[in-house]
């Protein structure tokens, strides 16, 4: 069971990513898109390839971390995976955010907030408000960082997000 082998070879990458263990956790999902191509799991190949983008952002490769995005983007978009498609763009738009190219960060986080509407992902809706605050606020632009951020506050309260609702209090 190939498929099977790679969901759970991509699972204890995310579990090794969450537990710090950044390299451990490359390991894993490079098994695991070897297999997902392999068995020509396209929807698999995209959360993974997304997954080796998150770990290469928090390990501070930036430029590692576009190119994985950027090669999941279509792969989610082929299957018609809007859920995916949003985290990527939001994921994107984080690491231009932190690349200083604002502008397109806001870009990505405006498609990733649409998808994430359409979908109805409360969570991810929050975050992505929460996100374009954060980039207005390092834009100065203090008005429009409180509008996003006054938009995420209600959400992360309904889905139950105490440290995003503690974080988003404290930027207001």
């Amino acid at each position: 069971d190939k498929s099977g082998e790679a969901a759970t070879l991509n699972n204890l990458g995310l579990i090794y990513h969450s537990l710090g263990h950044k390299q451990k956790s490359l390991r894993y999902y490079y098994e695991a898109l070897t297999l997902r191509h392999q068995v020509g799991d396209k929807s698999g190949e995209a959360a993974t390839l997304n997954n080796l983008g998150l770990a290469y952002h928090s390990l501070g490769d930036k430029q590692k971390a576009l190119g994985y995005y950027e090669e999941a983007l279509p792969l989610s978009r082929q299957v018609g995976d809007k859920s995916g498609e949003a985290a990527i763009l939001n994921n994107l738009g984080g690491v231009y955010s932190s690349l200083g190219e604002k502008n397109k960060a806001l870009k990505y986080y405006e498609d990733a907030l649409i998808l994430r509407r359409f979908v109805g992902d409360k969570p991810g809706e929050a975050t992505t408000l929460y996100n374009m605050g954060s980039v207005y606020h390092s834009l100065s632009d203090k008005q429009k960082a409180l509008g996003y951020y006054e938009e995420a506050l209600p959400l992360q309260r309904q889905v139950g997000d105490k440290s995003g609702e503690a974080t988003t209090l404290n930027n207001i």
